[in-house]
């Protein structure tokens, strides 16, 4: 079993708390892969193409950064709430900036939303869709019995005594692997999905 340290040597420290020091490249990459998916959709749902859709994404990180070294939660508000807010505004400047370019042929407006109609936030589907990234970004951490067993009664809702049959372990040790992966993502997702 790896410890709580990634392979890259990184303590299991929030990955909230890292990304607040602006040279953590590591933890700035998990971000962005936790993170992009996420953004592409909600711009992809705000009418964007996918190009645009990228552009946005990349618009609301560079905000993001510069912020992150003082960002503090104020009360009641939450991370996700708070890059949501973010999002927003990126994509009101993106759209300003378009704007003022060219515009396309007729049919090239179609899908386009008013923003101020739209109210969609970070619904279910990201929730998940960040959590799924998350285990991808853990799953080195583990070594392939502890992962399977985690798989077998979390992802594929087998029960923990067929799990522990087919991989030869005992049932205690197919429990303690589902909350070693779980402890471990909730570590990785500290603040970040509330």
């Amino acid at each position: 079993m790896a410890s709580h340290d990634t392979p890259m040597g990184l303590t299991s420290t929030s990955l909230l708390v890292r990304l607040r020091q602006p040279n953590d490249s590591i933890a700035w990459e998990r971000f962005v892969r936790l993170y992009t998916p996420l953004l592409l959709s909600w711009g992809k749902q705000q009418g964007f193409q996918d190009a645009d859709a990228e552009e946005l994404a990349q618009e609301v990180f560079i905000k993001v950064l510069p912020k992150m070294v003082t960002y503090q939660r104020a009360e009641g508000q939450t991370f996700r709430g708070w890059l949501f807010i973010l999002a927003k505004n990126a994509s009101v400047d993106f759209r300003r900036r378009k704007a003022n370019q060219l515009l396309p042929a007729p049919d090239g407006l179609s899908g386009v939303s008013d923003d101020r109609t739209q109210a969609v936030g970070f619904e279910e589907a990201e929730y998940f869709q960040i959590a799924c990234e998350s285990l991808n970004l853990i799953r080195g951490d583990f070594n392939d019995t502890t992962w399977a067993a985690f798989e077998g009664v979390i992802l594929q809702d087998r029960p923990a005594a067929e799990v522990a049959a087919k991989l030869k372990i005992t049932l205690n040790a197919v429990y303690l692997a589902r909350h070693r992966v779980l402890t471990r993502m909730r570590q990785e997702l500290a603040g970040l999905l509330d």
